[in-house]
């Protein structure tokens, strides 16, 4: 199966934002103030973990200017549930472009805690070789771990669009009939190539990328995005589990 990588670099080496674009952290564009979601545990303000733009091959979202908004909650880590889809204390939708204002969204009253900001450059289009009929087997335990170890690890462990999940835990905690996968957020940010110094953000070099600190999904955690198409715009759901 097709999935997409992003191209990474910290918004400090880019110029100023001026139009919606595919991003992670940061402050979201164009969303109005009455739209931005609350914690129903704690009742604060989220923080944006993505936001990414209608794209007909990568992440179709039933319109072009549509975008996907994905909050958690970072006032009280532990405590509000961020880790379960449908808690509160997370957030997954769609904006029609008509419900979107052409700046960056006023930052709250409360402050909530902004995430390191990465805009996307580029995505990269790889293909892991797992088939369509080979797909279900991924969302059921037993199927799962009867998979040769081979086909498991064809699956991207890291940020992607597309393809199929790489579990943590159960498969079983995805939402169910009806949703559709559509991606996953990794605990840290992946760079090609190293950023400046002064992003003020700590990276630490691999064999092959730069990555630094992203955001709070437990101990090595991934974050995963389902949509449900109807006939309307539409609906989203996130969770994440961790190792």
């Amino acid at each position: 199966m097709k999935y997409f990588v992003p191209n990474l670099k910290l918004s400090v080496d880019l110029p100023p934002q001026e139009k919606l674009e595919d991003k992670f952290g940061g402050i979201p564009w164009g969303l109005k103030p009455e739209q931005y979601p609350m914690c129903r545990h704690c009742g604060k303000s989220q923080s944006l973990l993505a936001q990414f733009v209608h794209n007909s091959e990568r992440l179709d979202l039933g319109k072009s200017g549509r975008t996907l908004l994905v909050f958690q909650c970072n006032h009280n880590p532990g405590g509000c549930p961020t880790w379960e889809g449908g808690s509160g204390a997370n957030a997954c939708f769609v904006l029609d472009p008509d419900q979107l204002s052409e700046n960056l969204t006023p930052m709250p009253a409360d402050f909530p805690i902004i995430e390191p900001e990465a805009r996307i450059i580029g995505w990269l289009d790889h293909d892991d070789g797992i088939a369509p009929d080979e797909i279900s087997a991924f969302y059921d335990d037993e199927q799962l771990w009867d998979l040769q170890d081979e086909m498991r690890d064809r699956v991207y462990p890291q940020t992607k669009l597309g393809s199929v999940p790489e579990w943590l835990q159960s498969p079983s905690e995805a939402p169910g009939e009806g949703w559709v996968f559509i991606g996953q957020l990794s605990d840290s940010y992946k760079f090609i190539q190293e950023p400046s110094p002064q992003s003020n953000v700590y990276v630490y070099p691999s064999s092959d990328y730069w990555a630094c600190e992203g955001p709070n999904f437990g101990d090595g955690g991934i974050g995963y995005i389902f949509l449900r198409h109807h006939s309307e715009k539409p609906d989203g759901w996130f969770f994440w589990q961790c190792s």
